[in-house]
């Protein structure tokens, strides 16, 4: 079992225990083969397999010679042909994809040290995003987070492709993005009420 704690010095340390309890509940559990909301090949509670192509797939050891097909065209929410995963299994699994999605969550380029300086929720709400990919794939959202930007962050966050299809869709994934940006909002507003109480202590 990984590591579930981050340390920096300094920072106060970040354990990710709740949010992989968090992310158990909210990818739930497929013990075969299927593809998630962005057609890439998944199993356990949200791991993509390999990459999530057609050709990582083939490649694991979970494939058993075929893809079941849907009528849309794509495969039906459990590929049937393919090999099972326990829920043990399928938990390791999970917690080793979420150590190293944190190590990449905390390196410059991504949220870097201004992780640690996030609140508590925000910090698991984005560590559940990039284990999804949805942070992880809006640099721009990226930068304004590091900079402080909270409120400009929420508003980027939302303004995306793969956000308008979910909400189209009635998708679990809108909400889910919604609650970071949310959360990114409350930072926002924490942020302009400290900025306050300190122009009116250098007031007084």
């Amino acid at each position: 079992m990984p590591n579930q704690t981050l340390v920096r010095p300094n920072k106060r340390p970040y354990s990710f225990d709740k949010v992989a309890e968090e992310l158990m509940v909210k990818e739930g559990f497929v013990e075969k083969p299927y593809r998630d909301s962005k057609g890439l090949w998944t199993i356990g509670y949200g791991k993509l397999i390999g990459d999530g192509s057609d050709e990582s797939y083939m490649k694991s050891p979970y494939y058993t010679g075929k893809i079941t097909m849907g009528r849309s065209g794509i495969a039906k929410e459990a590929d049937l042909s393919g090999k099972s995963i326990s829920k043990e299994a399928a938990r390791d699994m999970m917690m080793q994809s979420i150590s190293e999605k944190a190590e990449l969550a905390t390196k410059e380029g991504m949220l870097g040290d201004k992780f640690f300086d996030l609140s508590p929720e925000l910090q698991d709400a984005a560590l559940s995003s990039v284990y999804r990919g949805g942070l992880s794939g809006s640099p721009k959202t990226l930068q304004n987070i590091r900079e402080g930007k909270f409120a400009e962050a929420a508003k980027e966050f939302l303004d995306n492709k793969e956000y308008k299809e979910a909400k189209e869709s009635g998708s679990g994934v809108a909400a889910r993005m919604e609650g970071l940006a949310n959360l990114l909002e409350e930072e926002a507003k924490k942020k302009a009420s400290f900025a306050e109480r300190v122009e009116q202590r250098i007031a007084e």
